[in-house]
């Protein structure tokens, strides 16, 4: 289950444009193009489907099982180790610092959060 976090401004912003844009980050949804800081990031299916679902919900806390039947579409007892190892594969791939993540923030037991703020 997800839930808002009403202390982002940014919470009610409207994510309807093909192209999702954040500081360094671009989504184009219509390409299934990712770009960082003007450069290509090739992703996998299941990486690129984590990084769209979380980056259409920024300020939403949403739960490794909510991601998992969302990305996967299937329920599964391996869903926890599924989307940590891949969060981790696109954090190498789109942060700068995967230790100090900006865009993908774990909340500790609950899940995960796309904390930056669209352009």
């Amino acid at each position: 289950m997800a839930w808002q976090d009403r202390n982002h401004p940014w919470n009610d912003y409207p994510l309807t444009s093909p192209t999702l844009s954040y500081p360094g980050l671009e989504i184009r949804l219509h390409q299934r193009r990712v770009l960082r800081d003007g450069k290509d990031v090739r992703l996998s299916r299941y990486e690129y489907g984590v990084l769209v679902f979380l980056a259409q919900r920024p300020g939403w806390l949403c739960s490794k099982e909510q991601i998992f039947e969302s990305v996967w579409h299937e329920d599964s007892e391996s869903y926890l180790s599924a989307v940590t190892n891949t969060i981790s594969r696109i954090r190498q791939k789109v942060e700068q610092d995967k230790e100090h993540p900006t865009y993908i923030q774990t909340v500790s037991n609950v899940g995960y959060v796309f904390a930056a703020k669209p352009l």
